[in-house]
């Protein structure tokens, strides 16, 4: 599936009532409260639980679609998003991931 297709139709679930603030903090909130979700998935596991990894795929969804509803607000398109982001890892770690470019990154890079 193309980013820009399901951000569209994620879109489509977005309270329409509130306003961009309101909507970015909505996303920001739900976007904690996910992740809080699917490491409360990965607690489970010192307690004894097998992973849930049918749960672990729907907890992604839900962060997926507060990412969406948070490029909306701010005019991103997911999908570039994600393409910059790849093209900073590749410059970060031309080779692939290594301990030592992870310790010694270039100033001002986030």
């Amino acid at each position: 599936m193309k980013m820009r297709y399901y951000q569209e139709q994620a879109r489509r679930t977005q309270n329409p009532n509130l306003t961009p603030r309101e909507r970015a903090e909505h996303a920001t909130w739900l976007l904690a409260s996910e992740v809080g979700e699917v490491c409360g998935l990965f607690q489970k596991t010192h307690q004894g639980h097998e992973m849930n990894v049918g749960a672990m795929r729907k907890e992604i969804g839900d962060v997926l679609w507060g990412l969406a509803e948070l490029c909306d607000v701010f005019g991103f398109d997911l999908g570039c998003i994600a393409e910059e982001n790849l093209v900073k890892l590749r410059k970060r770690y031309p080779q692939g991931f290594t301990t030592e470019r992870s310790l010694n990154r270039a100033e001002g890079d986030i």
